[in-house]
């Protein structure tokens, strides 16, 4: 009865530890979320982080779909959050997506400098129907001293086409905001 204790406790203790690796999840992930002063809707979809650590948990560096709607114009951009993991000492210089066997350089709109880096990079519509019609896709992240590329699995294919689809309509179901000013 005490082996079986101390086994039993041993398995809880690993179990904490192997979910505490788990950093990639949002709350945001499909809402709305409404910022009326710069007057726009904004909807993410979930981190889908690049990294495995045992085989199995996620790691970062992630990847994070944004679409943006102005209020105003109607007019929805969608973006490339690319946030890594740890502080790169070297500056940034961008991001580029294969699609199929088509590379697309991704236009920097900004980098976001905290305890990790974020390269927020624009989708041109052409980038959004090769996204749409791929099968495979990789992410390749340069900055002054090196490139790193990864291949995105299968269901991460699947997540990145789904997320995309799901902020789309989101967006463009969503009614224009009404704001007040006073």
């Amino acid at each position: 009865m005490e082996r079986f204790r101390k086994i039993s406790s041993v398995i809880f203790v690993f179990s904490l530890l192997c979910l505490s690796f788990v950093n990639c999840s949002s709350s945001k992930a499909y809402t709305i979320q409404y910022e009326p002063t710069l007057e726009q809707l904004v909807s993410e979809t979930e981190e889908i982080c690049l990294n495995r650590r045992l085989f199995i948990f996620s790691a970062r560096p992630c990847l994070i779909l944004r679409g943006e709607k102005d209020n105003a114009s109607s007019v929805i951009q969608y973006y490339l959050r690319y946030e890594i993991g740890s502080f790169d000492v070297d500056l940034p210089l961008g991001i580029s997506m294969k699609f199929g066997d088509v590379w697309h350089n991704l236009k920097k709109s900004a980098t976001n400098y905290s305890d990790t880096i974020t390269v927020v990079s624009l989708f041109t519509n052409e980038d959004l129907l090769a996204l749409t019609s791929s099968s495979k896709m990789e992410l390749s992240y340069t900055n002054r001293a090196k490139t790193e590329n990864f291949k995105l699995s299968d269901s991460d294919v699947s997540k990145v086409k789904d997320g995309f689809v799901k902020i789309q309509r989101l967006l463009e179901s969503e009614k224009k905001m009404t704001i007040l000013k006073k």
